[in-house]
């Protein structure tokens, strides 16, 4: 099961400014007001993200997109392909420099607490920390559907209203994956603060900062256009969403940029949800 530190995550809230000091004006205190009149703040922000009906029959998140990643003092523009399937714990992302194109991709995928690196024909477990790193980053979409955190064995705990008028729950799902999210006046999400394991398998691990900003919408779902996320404060990942799916049904998921020489992943090394 994966465990975050709980008082890093308490002192993220507060550094997404879920409790600021200006006091809203009346149009937006009326906002606020009116969105969550007589609901939770949960129930208010599945609302804005289209309704529990809508949110609930998801099996499979999928997107595409451009990324922008910035690591080890180098920045790296890709194309990404990601689908996500919540209930089961499962995820892959496949990235290429466009100039290359998809036959060069490389494939990331999580399943359960473990992760592996796919190149061409091989399937490569990743280490320990890697893996933890990896399932906790992809945590972070199962969050964002919010529907999850209804699961009697996830805890949700709301912070006091902020003064200008956004809410803030603290959210931990049954596997252990938790976080602070933090909506706007009409229960729209905003911003995710959580924590996650040092890849490299340092003492320390690395608070990030996600934010939010546009909308996609599949299926009634409604998904952010963009993603950004921080970590310790610098830019990490900044994602520009060109297509979403959410999807009733489990698609098949082959990985084609494995197959060019007529080989298959050995069936020993990969999962057995591997599409």
């Amino acid at each position: 099961m994966v465990v975050v530190n709980r008082a890093i995550i308490t002192a993220t809230l507060f550094t997404l400014g879920a409790c600021a000091s200006a006091p809203p004006e009346g149009g937006a205190a009326s906002a606020a007001a009116s969105a969550y009149a007589g609901k939770s703040v949960l129930d208010t922000a599945i609302a804005a993200a289209g309704g529990e009906a809508a949110l609930a029959q998801v099996k499979e998140i999928e997107w595409t997109g451009t990324a922008t990643i910035t690591a080890e003092g180098k920045t790296t523009v890709v194309e990404v392909a990601t689908v996500v399937r919540p209930a089961t714990n499962w995820a892959r992302s496949t990235s290429w420099v466009k100039a290359d194109g998809p036959k060069k991709a490389r494939t990331l995928q999580a399943e359960q607490g473990k992760a592996w690196r796919v190149d061409r024909v091989t399937w490569t477990p990743l280490p320990e920390a890697q893996a933890v790193h990896e399932n906790q980053q992809f945590g972070l979409y199962k969050l964002m559907l919010l529907t999850p955190l209804k699961d009697p064995a996830a805890r949700v705990t709301e912070a006091p209203a902020g003064a200008d008028g956004t809410r803030a729950i603290k959210a931990m799902l049954p596997n252990g994956m938790g976080g602070e999210l933090e909506f706007d006046t009409a229960g729209k999400l905003m911003r995710v603060g959580l924590v996650v394991r040092d890849p490299a398998g340092g003492a320390r691990d690395i608070v990030e900062t996600v934010a939010f900003s546009g909308e996609i919408v599949s299926n009634g779902v409604k998904w952010p256009k963009r993603i950004t996320i921080a970590q310790n404060g610098a830019p990490y990942f900044d994602l520009e969403i060109a297509t979403f799916e959410a999807n009733a049904t489990i698609k098949p998921r082959p990985l084609p940029h494995t197959l060019d020489d007529g080989q298959t992943p050995p069936q020993q090394a990969k999962p057995a949800d591997a599409g």
